[in-house]
């Protein structure tokens, strides 16, 4: 009796998960359909008001490219103004509930709080326009303030659009009328596909990560530790130094499911690498890689190409890691180019797969260039020793006499 009971739980439980992954598919899909009937809509309203634009310089060629030019600069201000507004959002409703200022970067310009000074740097990252990072509270029984962090570009952008919707139908002059159209519009837009959950371009969204923090207490500590990470960096703190705790993985496959608690699965992987547990880091993320997670698209692109790096480190294994490197995380490679871990892997490529110095050197000196901008010291330190150690052994491999080709060959 007993037996058949514990089946029919097992049954049941099979079924639930099976019920849940449906309605989490039907709810993507439902989220992507009005993102794109949203963005159509909203390309006819912008393509109405270029329109209205360029009627300004009617009978006058010159005067209507002058109004053409005139509408396009202005929608791209409008979508420049409602990205600082988004992250202004995160910022003021952040410090409202207790978390502090670390970093804002709207595109690849971003203010870093560091010894007590804000520092310009330069940051870009695949899927964001912008960003706004604090430090959270402390945890208090498991918890602490999260929604309106999260929902804080949301909605600025909604009253900002609400006030120039206002403007825009009471100015009388065309251009100013447009412009605050335009606000209008890209905040509406930005409100929108913020607020409703979403995964766009390999990253979260806030409403996303609000619905995902909310999922568990290991959610929310997930959410939490993900933002003392951050703290810590911008403290100049490199993640092997961290709290080994911060990095806990479950041994609940299930549990990796939230995007935040695997986001901290693929933190615990960079710390064994930070580490220099080259050999155990490449486990961790061929673990990690295999399991069905909530992992963003963007970490599970970078997580290859550290595993690239692994598997050249290991048996110089140079088809392994062209294989590791598939159609993602080669894009990825080219949209962040100058990302500190994407040419460490490149340096690995030049030196331990191709064995040409003289592209390692390029590589070299295009990393100094980026790291001299970059807003974490601590990890390019870590990603300097990373490159030291593909140095030496390449060194050890020429000293053997044994190239990439004769390793590969007595496997």
């Amino acid at each position: 009796m007993r037996y058949w009971k514990a089946a029919l739980d097992k049954r049941r439980r099979k079924a639930g998960g099976v019920t849940a992954k449906r309605s989490e598919r039907k709810r993507q899909w439902g989220a992507k359909a009005f993102t794109i009937v949203l963005f159509m809509a909203a390309g006819a309203a912008g393509g109405y008001l270029i329109g209205y634009a360029m009627s300004g310089g009617a009978g006058d060629p010159l005067g209507t490219v002058a109004w053409l030019v005139a509408a396009v600069a202005l929608l791209i201000v409008a979508c420049i103004l409602q990205v600082l507004v988004h992250e202004a959002g995160h910022l003021v409703l952040g410090l409202a509930t207790g978390y502090r200022f670390r970093s804002f970067r709207v595109g690849s310009l971003m203010l870093v709080e560091q010894d007590g000074r804000l520092r310009l740097k330069r940051l870009s990252i695949q899927g964001t326009g912008g960003q706004c990072l604090m430090g959270p509270p402390d945890l208090v029984a498991g918890r602490i303030p999260y929604r309106l962090y999260n929902l804080g570009g949301v909605l600025a952008n909604t009253l900002v659009s609400l006030a120039a919707a206002v403007l825009a139908f009471a100015l009388p002059q065309r251009l100013a009328a447009i412009f605050f159209a335009f606000l209008a519009l890209v905040g509406l837009v930005f409100a929108l596909t913020n607020g409703l959950p979403l995964t766009v371009g390999g990253v979260n969204n806030d409403g996303k990560n609000l619905r995902s923090a909310g999922e568990s207490p290991d959610a929310l500590r997930a959410f939490w530790t993900i933002l003392k990470v951050g703290e810590a960096q911008a403290d100049d703190l490199r993640v092997k130094d961290m709290p080994a705790a911060w990095f806990a993985v479950p041994a609940d496959a299930e549990r990796l499911r939230n995007p935040l608690i695997a986001s901290v699965a693929v933190l615990a992987c960079n710390r064994l690498l930070d580490e220099g547990r080259i050999a155990e880091s490449a486990d961790a993320i061929r673990d990690l890689l295999k399991r069905k997670t909530g992992m963003l698209g963007l970490h599970r692109s970078l997580l290859k190409v550290d595993l690239a790096y692994c598997e050249l480190m290991g048996e110089s294994r140079a088809e392994e890691a062209e294989r590791v490197l598939d159609a993602d995380a080669r894009k990825l490679m080219k949209a962040m180019s100058s990302f500190p871990s994407v040419l460490r892997t490149r340096y690995a490529q030049a030196l331990l797969a191709n064995c040409d110095e003289e592209a390692a050197r390029r590589i070299r000196e295009e990393f100094d260039r980026a790291a001299a901008r970059y807003p974490y010291p601590s990890e390019i330190e870590g990603e300097r020793e990373l490159m030291d150690a593909a140095d030496v052994r390449f060194r050890e491999r020429a000293e053997h006499g044994t190239d990439v080709t004769e390793e590969g060959a007595q496997r």
